[in-house]
């Protein structure tokens, strides 16, 4: 249980109990409820305070939620939707291009990652919506900067960035302070993902003359290579919740299907059989479904299936594409 909702429940509570338990309200019962109330109030400042607690919005645990970069407007804009595709909530508003969002990992409150241009260039950003709103820059200099990864403890973020000639994969503190390189190649190394121990780090990289998908520690070692495949693998890639399997796109029959393989670079496995470009893929929480983008029916929307490729289901129906970015954990 998150620590600000388990503080409120605790709240709500105490002071059911000092309601119930000052009647009738004179002698000692007036002092009984001062001082159960004093006490209330004391965890109505942790809950309304307590570190680590990006936003308390309207969400409470369990919600399912989906983020998605969108040109329904006429420009690239960050959106909210039900796992069901309903009730689609435009959250960024700039007539820049604003996309790849990121839930914070806590999976309770309104702290969202970012990649925009509206600077000039594109720049790493972190905005808290809802009640208490906050935009906060975090990456600044004349390169490119973008496609951010909370890690799983929200401590760092992993992005890519071409600040030192080519694309390649880096890590900050969550502030943006203390940005270290993680790969070191002339090639293109995108698309990358944490497990969610936070221990080792999933990507594609085209360092071997095509793009493979490949696992390195969080600090850069110990790379090993998953596929090898003469097309190219993974314009981004997905761990399962539980870090047992690695769901990527790959252009093998010519055009991007969706796979999963395992972690350890066995069982791979073709999940869409469409002409189609599907790609972008992500997991549910609960590791039972995948979603993906995918330009079947003429322009690229949101479609969901069962993690075994089944079941297949449209969330989105709109004139501008629609890009699957981040389900709420």
């Amino acid at each position: 249980m998150h620590p600000t909702y388990a503080l409120k429940k605790a709240l709500a509570q105490l002071t059911g109990v000092c309601l119930a338990g000052s009647h009738p309200p004179m002698g000692r019962g007036i002092m009984r409820l001062t001082r159960c109330l004093l006490a209330a109030s004391w965890l109505f400042l942790l809950s309304t305070s307590c570190s680590g607690d990006p936003f308390d919005g309207p969400f409470s645990p369990g919600d399912s939620r989906i983020l998605f970069t969108s040109g329904r407007d006429g420009n690239l804009n960050i959106f909210m939707m039900e796992e069901d595709g309903s009730a689609p909530i435009r959250l960024t508003r700039h007539p820049a291009v604003d996309q790849s969002a990121h839930w914070y990992p806590d999976g309770y409150g309104w702290k969202i990652a970012f990649m925009s241009d509206r600077d000039g260039d594109y720049e790493v950003f972190d905005m808290i919506t809802g009640g208490r709103r906050r935009l906060l820059q975090l990456t600044n200099n004349a390169a490119r900067d973008g496609f951010p990864r909370w890690s799983p403890d929200c401590s760092q973020m992993l992005f890519t960035s071409d600040r030192d000639g080519n694309l390649e994969l880096y890590v900050m503190r969550a502030d943006g302070t203390d940005p270290t390189r993680l790969t070191w190649n002339p090639e293109t190394d995108i698309g990358a993902a944490w497990s969610p121990d936070g221990s080792r780090i999933a990507f594609a990289s085209e360092r071997a003359g095509n793009r493979e998908i490949y696992v390195m520690r969080a600090d850069g070692t110990d790379l090993t290579r998953l596929t090898n495949n003469l097309v190219w693998e993974g314009r981004s890639v997905a761990w399962s919740p539980d870090g047992s399997r690695i769901a990527f796109d790959a252009d093998r029959n010519g055009n991007y299907d969706i796979y999963v393989i395992n972690a350890d670079g066995t069982n791979e496995t073709q999940l869409t059989h469409d002409l189609a470009e599907d790609r972008y893929s992500v997991w549910s929480p609960d590791g039972q479904r995948i979603g993906f983008t995918s330009d079947r029916d003429g322009d690229d929307e949101i479609y969901m299936m069962d993690a075994d490729g089944t079941a297949l289901v449209r969330l989105t129906y709109s004139v501008g594409l629609d890009v699957l970015d981040s389900w709420r954990p």
